[in-house]
């Protein structure tokens, strides 16, 4: 892990561990010190001069002309993507094999791309096969380090993909979850609408959870299940490209049907 402190490197490379981030933490709050955490690139960045979150360096390729978005529809909204599980974790598992946490992900990187290329600044939880906190984080570490990624950037949106699961493997179909707050129904209906168009699974409607990461996010969220994959017709659905792409377009048209764009 690397340590970045008013844009200086400290010339140490350590190991990540959640000892470690909770001290920098700690100590950061006291001094009253801006800090921010970034699992994807594992560097932590520290702002000695205020409280404020610091200033994260941009990176740009040598060439940026390929990164025009094809549009502008949603320039100034952040998002927060979160694929559910990953690394240690795997989620449920389908009847032949196939890992929740890689649907997930799949879906999240295809959303991604959709978003950005209309000018969305999207931030990841995670863009590979990895803990979200650390190596073999425990269930909350990991929650809570989804949590802290959005609440740390101050994203518009948060958005949790998974897929669902259950022992009777004729359970099926989608379903959209939001924490109750006027904005996050409206949001997972948004959402819900375009999913079971663009599915073509049974609509089990919006409702009401409790779910860590859509309880303690300090903005609209939502967390979908896309599909059983403990069924084996939506477990192919779900790792198939066209389902993955399918259920892609569909939150990225939720989104801007939210955002009335």
């Amino acid at each position: 892990m690397r340590i970045f402190i008013d844009g200086q490197q400290l010339p140490i490379l350590v190991r990540v561990s959640h000892d470690l981030l909770t001290t920098l933490k700690t100590l950061s709050r006291s001094l009253s010190w801006g800090i921010f955490y970034d699992p994807t690139k594992e560097v932590v960045y520290i702002n000695s001069k205020s409280s404020a979150i610091p200033v994260l360096p941009i990176e740009r390729p040598a060439d940026t002309s390929s990164d025009d978005p094809e549009s502008v529809r949603l320039l100034n909204k952040s998002i927060c993507i979160d694929a559910g599980h990953g690394g240690s974790d795997p989620g449920a598992t389908g009847p032949t094999g196939t890992l929740e946490k890689d649907n997930n992900l799949a879906i999240a990187l295809l959303l991604k791309e959709k978003l950005e290329n209309n000018g969305a600044k999207v931030i990841m939880t995670r863009d590979s096969d990895r803990n979200v906190a650390y190596a073999d984080a425990s269930a909350n570490e990991e929650l809570g380090a989804r949590v802290d990624i959005a609440n740390d950037n101050q994203v518009d949106l948060f958005i949790s993909i998974h897929n669902d699961a259950f022992t009777n493997a004729n359970a099926t179909g989608t379903t959209t979850y939001h924490y109750g707050d006027i904005e996050s129904v409206r949001l997972s209906n948004c959402l819900q609408k375009k999913l079971i168009e663009h599915l073509g699974t049974k609509n089990r409607g919006c409702r009401y959870a409790s779910f860590y990461v859509i309880r303690y996010t300090e903005m609209t969220a939502a967390l979908i299940e896309a599909g059983f994959i403990s069924n084996p017709e939506e477990e192919v659905l779900m790792a198939s490209a066209d389902g993955r792409m399918n259920a892609a377009q569909a939150l990225f048209e939720g989104i801007m049907q939210y955002f009335r764009v």
